[in-house]
């Protein structure tokens, strides 16, 4: 009869400690869910974890086409002078019925008007945020910004090898490829495949004077040639997300969001960015340019400034954003029907 009873006592002992780790379990699964909540909320305008398995349309895609403004600064590199201004500036445009991408850069030393003062563009976040820069953006190239995302070195970083890092063809108009010595950076002519790190250093580098008597190269266009490198990186990434399974493996997917948590400032909600990438995986051709137009039809001039230095203004003069929203319109136009402007076109320097 003892023996029943000790028994019975191990049964309920162990149904006990059963009903303990499921609780426990289910304790632990509530904090994970509301710990990811708060870093999509963190991440996205709107949202929780599960808006990301249902697509919510874009703004703008009613009139057909979604036009998103990147911009990258280095606000969370300390050491940095100038962090929070927006060295990296571009449009990317995505017409749904064409399934056409189209990257369009905005140089960052366009000299702009501001709130009643005239300043580089990539100081215009510092004195009005991704608010103030997208209403000059939009004034510059014509287009109505739906979305933008600000993005800093680590989530750049991360975004990379989050997906194993992506493969660039590098195209140097030096035959030795790209130095710069001023971030201590170089790189061979062809495609090269590159790390988080790597890929933030060439997004980077412009082959700035040195004061040590070291000679940089293969960037010889400058900023232009550095925003160059930065539409192919994108297009890479782009790439690398349409082929890869590693945004579908939950503790990377979990990883990334805790990087991006704090690095990424963006008006999408949840379901938008599900979106995002859902229409990422149909982009059927894709077009890379400058507001600086084609080399044979300039659209910008070099202009000295007394505070600002070297800037750049429209050819048409300081604020006649006439023939520059021409050319972008005519860029973002329908991919035509023949073989040759279905492919992918070049990156203008």
């Amino acid at each position: 009869m003892k023996r029943f009873r000790t028994i019975a006592i191990w049964k309920r002992a162990l149904i006990v400690t059963g009903l303990l780790m499921v609780a426990a379990g289910g304790v632990c699964a509530y904090s994970a869910y509301h710990k990811a909540d708060a870093l999509i909320k963190k991440v996205t305008k709107s949202g929780t974890v599960v808006d990301l398995l249902k697509a919510e349309a874009l703004d703008g895609e009613s009139t057909g086409v979604v036009n998103i403004l990147l911009a990258g600064n280095s606000a969370d590199d300390a050491g940095h002078g100038g962090a929070q201004l927006t060295d990296s500036i571009m449009v990317a445009s995505y017409n749904l019925d064409e399934k056409k991408l189209s990257l369009i850069s905005v140089p960052r030393d366009l000299f702009v008007s501001y709130n009643g003062s005239y300043m580089k563009i990539n100081a215009v976040y510092v004195h009005g945020g991704m608010d103030g820069l997208q209403a000059v953006v939009e004034q510059v190239t014509g287009l109505t910004i739906n979305h933008r995302v600000l993005i800093n070195y680590t989530a750049f970083k991360d975004m990379i090898d989050a997906v194993g890092g992506i493969d660039v063809d590098i195209e140097a108009d030096d035959s030795r490829g790209i130095y710069d010595p001023m971030i201590g950076f170089s790189i061979a002519n062809g495609v090269q495949h590159l790390t988080g790190e790597q890929a933030l250093l060439l997004a980077r580098c412009r082959n700035d004077p040195t004061y040590d008597g070291r000679l940089a190269y293969g960037l010889s266009g400058g900023d232009f040639d550095r925003a160059e490198n930065q539409r192919k990186i994108v297009l890479s990434l782009l790439e690398k997300v349409k082929s890869s399974t590693t945004l579908t493996n939950v503790s990377t997917l979990k990883s990334l969001i805790e990087s991006l948590a704090d690095n990424v400032e963006t008006n999408l909600t949840a379901g938008q960015l599900r979106r995002l990438y859902d229409l990422s995986q149909v982009v059927s051709s894709n077009n890379t340019v400058t507001i600086r137009g084609t080399e044979g039809a300039l659209l910008l001039a070099n202009h000295t400034d007394a505070t600002y230095g070297s800037t750049l203004i429209p050819r048409a003069g300081i604020g006649d954003y006439d023939a520059i929203r021409a050319y972008v319109a005519s860029v973002i136009a329908p991919v035509e029907t023949n073989d040759a402007t279905t492919n992918s076109a070049t990156a203008t320097k």
